[in-house]
């Protein structure tokens, strides 16, 4: 999906209006510490410790990049959201945490890290993939592997096809801070696609106004499909597991239950 007629759904969400889904990332904040916890006990188990160079594609507000920054990895946090990158700085500068924030486009890898090359590992938290479809998953994960150390690790983190279809809800509703979203899903079976519409809402009784319609369509991944994108694209897949929202920190094998997965590849 291109921006010829129309821009890109991301472009509209992370650069136009990127104050109507700021709160939902506040909001999981507080997750990313267990989250980070465990994406330690994955690295350290592929032998990449502190002073490893990272970079964190694509990092929203920079809540899994200033948690490993503290902890002595040497981060690049890139994001398309001119605004949340904005927040991940001051954070860092308030926090007194070392790590390096870029406003850039991950279609667009190369072009946004200029000179930036080698990183021991890479993660992309949060389903940030499937937002371009198959095509744009495997254009992301092949640019991961260009600008990757040798024997660099990749870490991904992303929703289970297998449990979505099982648990589809056709609509939903979702706040945080002076917002709330209403949210409207059909599921594509060809192409394993949600067709999302979602209405967007700042205030409440007679003061609530209406901020943002947009429609989204995303690519979504079993654990053989993701696992043979990355085959694909450069990558080994050398680990797998399940969680559940609620369960970060205790992964297991992928089974009925694991809504979300994580996959840990290595660079070939």
């Amino acid at each position: 999906m291109g921006e010829n007629s129309k821009k890109h759904w991301t472009h509209t969400l992370a650069v136009e209006h990127p104050e109507v889904y700021l709160p939902f990332l506040e909001k999981v904040d507080d997750r990313a510490d267990t989250e980070v916890s465990t994406l330690i006990r994955l690295l350290e188990g592929q032998g990449h410790g502190s002073g490893s160079t990272l970079l964190d594609a694509p990092c929203g507000i920079g809540r899994h990049s200033l948690r490993l920054g503290y902890l002595g990895y040497n981060v690049t946090g890139i994001d398309l959201s001119p605004l949340y990158i904005e927040i991940a700085k001051q954070k860092c500068e308030s926090e007194n945490v070392t790590a390096e924030f870029i406003i850039g486009n991950i279609q667009k890898l190369q072009t946004s890290l200029g000179d930036r090359r080698g990183y021991d590992v890479i993660i992309n938290m949060f389903t940030s993939n499937g937002y371009f479809g198959k095509s744009g998953d495997i254009a992301m994960f092949s640019r991961f592997r260009e600008v990757a150390a040798y024997d660099a690790t990749l870490v991904v983190q992303t929703v289970n096809r297998d449990w979505l279809v099982r648990n589809f809800e056709p609509e939903g509703m979702g706040k945080a801070g002076d917002f709330r979203v209403i949210q409207n899903r059909t599921f594509e079976f060809e192409t394993s696609t949600i067709m999302n519409n979602w209405e967007f809402w700042e205030g409440s009784g007679p003061d609530i106004r209406h901020r943002l319609s947009i429609e989204m369509n995303h690519r979504v991944y079993s654990l053989h499909e993701l696992m043979e994108l990355l085959e694909q694209t450069g990558w080994t897949v050398v680990q797998s597991f399940g969680a559940s929202d609620d369960q970060m920190s205790n992964l297991k094998p992928m089974g009925f239950d694991s809504r979300v997965m994580w996959l840990v590849a290595r660079a070939r």
